[in-house]
Order: C-alpha cells, then structure tokens, then sequence
C-alpha cells in the first residue's frame, strides 16, 4: 500500500529543532508518509548554519526570515503556500511547525480542499484538536540551550490598588472659621427664625 505523500512547512524560528534532531524527525515521519516536499521557514543562515547542507543535499527550500517579521508570529508567506498546495497540489497531507497565532482558518479551509492536516510540535497546543493529527518532535531534538515551550497560560495580575493620598489636616485657623459658619447655621436653625419667618404673613 502507498504511502500518502505530505510536503512539511517548518518554521525553524518557532521549533528551534536541530539539524541532527530534524533528521531524526524524518526518519519518524517517513515510516508513515512519503515525504513529497520540505520547506523551512524563518531560517537565519548564521544560526541555522547546520542545515545549509543537509537542505541543499535533499532540494529543501528556505524562505529567510524577514527583518520586520515578529518573533513567534505566524509567517505569511507560509500560510501563503499553504493555500497554494490546497488549491493546485496532489498531496496527501500538509506538517505544519508553526510560531503562535491563529492557524484555524488555513487548517479548516485544506481540510475542505481533501487534505490531511498535522501539528508538528513538541507539545499540543490550544489548536490542535483541529487538525487532522499531531506529530510530537521529541524535546531532545531541539538545538541545544533550548527548552520545550511551555504551555502554561499567563497568569493576570490583579490590578494595584492605589490609595487615595489624604487630604491635609487643617490648621487651627481654618478650623476656628468653619466652626464659627457651623456655629452660626445651628443658632439660625434652632432659632427657627429662618423657617417661622415663611409663615408670619
């Protein structure tokens, strides 16, 4: 029976696996796919220096990463080519290693164009339900110095309570005046002048 043929979108900046652990990735992979294709994403020559060959060697493709480009976002150009294979592809399957974001829309819309679609990480995240499968990269595989991302949610701080700053007590001055008005107001008021006076007419 053949195997079905999947083209892997890996976005190095976000999976940060080695080259050695990325042979070793394939080799898992190519037990249950033919591997029709690989591209890698966000790739730095200086960093990603162990790869120059082996990709050069296999015919994989490497889209550099741009200056502009945010850190575990997203590459367009790979949601871009993704949508391509959808559209004009006969494989099988896409692998995605992708940064953080929203991958639901590229993930449902080649699931409705007939292709299989998988999560390449070292752990599931919030959006892996949604594809088709999950293709776990084991954490010794990553470059070294590089821990497996954690999936814990960021906790929110409760806001700080800022107390009101009081107001200055006020001098014996000021005092003596606000009782001589108080003073007066409680003599006008149990004299009853001011409330009589409305009825004398």
């Amino acid at each position: 029976m053949n195997k079905p043929k999947i083209v892997l979108l890996i976005d190095l900046a976000s999976l940060k696996i080695s080259c050695e652990g990325f042979k070793k990735l394939m080799e898992e992979i190519e037990a249950k796919f033919e591997v029709a294709g690989v591209k890698f994403y966000g790739y730095v020559a200086k960093r990603n220096r162990d790869f120059n060959e082996y990709s050069d060697a296999k015919g994989y493709s490497k889209e550099t990463a741009f200056a502009s480009r945010r850190r575990n976002r997203l590459d367009s150009q790979q949601i871009i080519e993704a949508t391509l294979l959808g559209e004009k592809s006969a494989v099988d399957a896409v692998g995605f290693a992708v940064g953080n974001g929203d991958i639901l829309p590229i993930v449902s819309y080649l699931k409705i164009k007939g292709k299989d679609v998988y999560e390449i990480a070292v752990e599931e995240s919030d959006y892996t339900e949604a594809f088709t499968g999950f293709i776990k990269v084991d954490s010794s595989y990553l470059r070294e110095g590089y821990a497996a991302p954690s999936t814990k949610k960021a906790v929110k701080k409760a806001p700080k309570v800022v107390k009101p700053v009081p107001a200055p007590a006020p001098t014996p001055e000021e005092t003596a005046i606000e009782e001589g008005k108080y003073a007066a107001e409680v003599k006008k008021v149990l004299s009853g002048s001011s409330i009589l006076a409305r009825y004398r007419r």
